[in-house]
């Protein structure tokens, strides 16, 4: 890879990183308000709608670059395996569950539950994902890691055609069919249920993962580029529009365009990771060290960044009022964005000085 520097780091996929980290902040910032109000005629209303539809590559896009990253290594040692990547995520959703379970129930909650009791109630929410709202991506990340390392015998078994294969076949699943069973439904008030449709292995956030290694391995038709760019491009104005619609509607806010496998999503993702990847020679050669070095570090914060943010937030978050004007719901978002994201990374790193702190709270990642 020409975007490789002495560290061995690929620029443009740390850059993919931070952006999806800055996203998945603003996704939690405007969830907040978009929540918290039915009134879908705002100004406030409609810049956290906006904010939210566009950032919504996030989590499919952070699927797609660990699929990248992990599925090229070669895996020799099922105990080296998990002991090297799957510990190491492990450890923080102990941590971080404990510390979020801890924080709302004391601080938020204001209980007064007794520490076995405690315990009992955070070890029942441990194993049903219930201590935080955002510790999910780490259950759903250590699942696909579980299958690593035969998935990685199998995709680089397959031919570029036998993985395209599968993948034309995971969005007919998981996208086409999904996204035709949410609209009937809001149609008719009843999902479709095609049996023949539900093949568990097309189903779900592994196909982001392999989507990952293929797009970062492969190089697509320009044909499929140029379509997947323009189909990106309007799903970027085209989320928060049909959100509107959606949600008037609903009468309440509906999430159907913002969900991980919506149509909408999918080519917001695929739009941008191909973008970055095509850009990785500009990006390398008018990058210099320095600047390299910044992105490198805020990349390798990022997976600790995720972890501690909504802790950040609850402590120094502004509500974004609902009659705001729009000068104020701006200020007031890109102020929340700008704290939350310099502070989540300064407390990673200070914490980072400590090895043990660092292997505890974050899974020995900087």
């Amino acid at each position: 890879m020409n975007s490789v520097f002495q560290n061995k780091r690929i620029v443009y996929i740390d850059m993919l990183r931070i952006l999806s980290i800055i996203a998945v902040i603003i996704l939690h910032i405007t969830a907040d308000l978009l929540t918290r109000t039915n009134d879908f005629n705002t100004t406030s209303w409609w810049v956290s709608n906006i904010f939210n539809s566009v950032s919504r590559f996030a989590v499919p896009v952070f699927f797609m670059i660990s699929g990248a990253m992990i599925l090229r290594v070669e895996i020799k040692s099922y105990r080296d395996f998990y002991k090297k990547r799957v510990l190491p995520l492990l450890i923080p959703l102990l941590s971080w569950s404990f510390i979020y379970g801890w924080y709302n129930q004391y601080y938020i909650l204001k209980s007064n539950m007794g520490v076995g009791e405690f315990l009992l109630d955070f070890g029942y929410k441990l194993l049903v994902d219930r201590n935080y709202v955002h510790l999910w991506f780490l259950y759903a990340i250590i699942a696909i890691y579980s299958t690593v390392p035969l998935i990685s015998k199998l995709v680089k078994s397959c031919t570029e055609k036998d993985i395209r294969y599968y993948l034309i076949l995971w969005f007919i699943v998981s996208v086409i069919y999904r996204f035709a069973s949410e609209v009937i439904f809001r149609w008719t008030n009843h999902y479709i249920d095609i049996s023949i449709m539900n093949i568990p292995m097309f189903m779900g956030f592994l196909g982001y993962f392999i989507l990952g290694y293929y797009v970062y391995n492969y190089d697509l038709p320009i044909k499929w580029k140029n379509s997947l760019y323009n189909l990106g491009f309007i799903s970027f104005f085209l989320t928060p529009i049909l959100t509107y619609f959606a949600s008037k509607h609903s009468g309440i806010l509906d999430e159907m365009f913002y969900g991980n496998y919506s149509i909408t999503t999918f080519f917001m993702a695929m739009a941008m990771f191909i973008y970055f990847k095509e850009k990785e020679t500009s990006i390398h050669d008018k990058t210099n060290y320095k600047i390299k070095k910044i992105i490198s570090s805020i990349s390798k914060a990022s997976f600790s960044i995720y972890l501690i943010h909504l802790l950040v937030e609850l402590m120094v978050t502004q509500r974004i009022e609902v009659e705001a004007t729009l000068l104020e719901t701006l200020f007031s978002l890109l102020f929340n964005i700008i704290i939350i994201f310099t502070i989540s990374y300064i407390a990673v790193k200070v914490l980072n000085l400590n090895k043990w702190v660092t292997h505890v709270l974050f899974g020995g990642r900087g």
